[in-house]
């Protein structure tokens, strides 16, 4: 009788046979190739949301330098309008920075300095005034405002004639084109290049998918391209 009841219970403890294991593996392998691809549209979807986010506040707050000083920083005015400042290079960075904190940001100690009395970059906010608390969030590993992959090539453009459009650069256009068209058929893209070369905004912040593979970076706007290139 106890030699009866141990085998019943020993059969009842069994592990799982090969086969039954490959059939498992198989299995998991075909869900994760169902929702593998789905998981990571999901993802990119969220870090294009993050960066947009982000932009879109940095946008409101040169917004509000303007309306406080009556006119944009004046490193964002150096070029002709429609041809983008690029945040990754060091005096962008920093004059950006200063215009909407008022004091300095110092990649390599990871704090905020104050700007020194004699400094020319004062010019990017004279009063010193907080337009924008930077976050974390904000900086990526090397202590750069960078996106939600940590590309730091952020591209800035303003308004410079006050007819409330920016009319971007021929350079720029290309640019923007040639990386739109990793996103959607070229001959859409083509198509809208007349309306995609005029922002609709006195501001206009954005990344583009990085085709060197440097980073992972994606195609970020803080303006709707995407009405622009619907099929119809």
């Amino acid at each position: 009788m106890v030699n009866r009841f141990m085998n019943k219970k020993k059969s009842k403890l069994r592990g799982f046979t090969l086969i039954e294991l490959l059939v498992v593996i198989a299995v998991i392998g075909i869900l994760m190739g169902m929702l593998g691809p789905k998981v990571f549209d999901l993802l990119t979807s969220s870090k294009v949301k993050k960066s947009q986010s982000i932009f879109r506040s940095w946008v409101t707050q040169l917004y509000q330098y303007k309306e406080f000083y009556k006119y944009f920083p004046p490193f964002l005015l150096e070029e002709d309008e429609g041809v983008p400042m690029l945040l990754s290079e060091a005096e962008n960075h920093e004059s950006f920075i200063i215009a909407l904190k008022g004091m300095r940001w110092d990649p390599d100690l990871t704090e905020w300095q104050p700007i020194d009395q004699g400094s020319e970059l004062r010019d990017q906010n004279r009063k010193g005034r907080e337009f924008h608390s930077f976050s974390e969030d904000e900086f990526g590993p090397e202590g750069y405002l960078a996106d939600s992959w940590a590309g730091t090539k952020i591209r800035v453009v303003v308004d410079q004639d006050g007819d409330g459009l920016i009319k971007l650069g021929s350079a720029a256009v290309d640019e923007i084109l040639s990386a739109l068209k990793q996103d959607y058929d070229s001959e859409v893209v083509d198509n809208a290049k007349e309306k995609l070369s005029v922002i609709r905004e006195k501001v206009g912040i954005y990344v583009l998918v990085d085709e060197t593979g440097e980073t992972e970076s994606e195609n970020v706007f803080s303006w709707d391209v995407g009405k622009y290139l619907e099929k119809d």
